[in-house]
């Protein structure tokens, strides 16, 4: 019978008094085993801290505030598990989330990771916001989100931690641009794992939030431009043949 891995699931979170606690019980009512749970606080200065600290299970980490991939890099450095999971402390996993992806990579070692479906759903109480299409409340999408990454320790050594220049938002699909660009195989799932929760405190819900996203987006995309160049113009030099005689 093979023994099951140690998922680590590395949750960073800034000021999230409001919505942690439900984050984490979407984390323990997960029937996987074992688990150990990360809960990486970016300098957070309401009850953060109080509510990470209700949970026996939870490994807490406090740091001064240096910003989303910074929290996320903290939690990959202290993590054990040889399977590591992400969410968002505003954000809820389905029922079997980490049951079904990890079975996955296990019947499919030729895959580095899986992702799966993400479902947005408004916070009581809230109107939709301009940026959310109505079809992304109803609609299941399969976008990648770090939030439905299940990944094998080895994908992190070899596309490396998360850019911590860029901002909240943009250093996740920094990340996963640079997963794209290598040669390491992406399963997905069809069925939804990740409940993404729309609120007053989304960062692109205040249009400076919003902004600095676009600019970090620009960016990102020119040095992803940059490097296929680069990784073009040596495969050619590569080809070419020699004039040396």
């Amino acid at each position: 019978m093979t023994v099951p891995k140690l998922v680590s699931v590395i949750i960073p979170v800034y000021n999230g008094e409001l919505y942690l606690a439900e984050a984490l019980d979407s984390v323990f009512a997960q029937d996987y085993s074992p688990i150990e749970v990360i809960v990486v606080d970016d300098g957070s200065t309401d009850n953060t801290a109080a509510v990470a600290r209700k949970y026996s299970q939870v490994h807490y980490l406090h740091q001064t505030n240096q910003g989303q991939p910074a929290a996320r890099n903290t939690g990959l450095s202290h993590c054990k598990g040889d399977l590591i999971a992400f969410l968002d402390a505003d954000d809820l996993w389905g029922p079997g989330k980490l049951t079904m992806q990890a079975a996955y990579l296990e019947a499919h070692p030729e895959a580095g990771c899986v992702m799966g479906r993400t479902k947005n759903f408004l916070q009581e109480g809230v109107d939709r916001p301009t940026w959310v299409e109505q079809s992304t409340l109803s609609d299941n999408s399969t976008a990648f989100h770090m939030g439905t990454l299940m990944a094998h320790r080895w994908v992190f050594e070899k596309i490396g931690n998360f850019n911590t220049s860029y901002s909240y938002g943009v250093d996740d699909l920094d990340w996963l641009i640079r997963l794209k660009e290598s040669d390491i195989a992406i399963a997905t799932m069809e069925d939804v794992q990740l409940l993404r929760r729309i609120h007053k405190h989304n960062m692109s819900h205040n249009p400076e939030g919003h902004t600095i996203k676009t600019h970090g987006r620009i960016r990102l995309l020119k040095e992803a431009i940059d490097r296929k160049r680069k990784a073009d113009s040596s495969a050619q030099c590569r080809l070419a043949p020699s004039t040396i005689r």
